[in-house]
């Protein structure tokens, strides 16, 4: 009788049931970093996603029009080079 051999288990996603973006992502930003992100998007930058861990800001990112750089929005409303992208 062969051998089965089952597959890995695929990665488990780390922020489960939440979206990159959430439907009301608005409400979850300062007024600064909403006129970033609505100053940004006119430039045709792109909201990649926002993280939202426990107890904590939420951390918005967003990446250029050339999709070569990716920034983060910081809570005042400033841009700040995002290098922690976690895969």
């Amino acid at each position: 009788m062969a051998h089965i051999r089952q597959a890995p288990n695929p990665p488990r996603e780390k922020r489960g049931q939440q979206l990159r973006i959430p439907h009301n992502y608005e409400t979850l930003l300062t007024d600064e970093q909403r006129r970033r992100v609505d100053a940004c998007k006119n430039f045709g930058w792109e909201l990649q996603f926002i993280r939202r861990p426990l107890f904590l800001s939420p951390t918005v990112v967003m990446i250029d029009a050339s999709d070569t750089e990716t920034w983060e929005i910081t809570e005042d409303g400033a841009l700040a080079p995002f290098n922690d992208i976690r895969h």
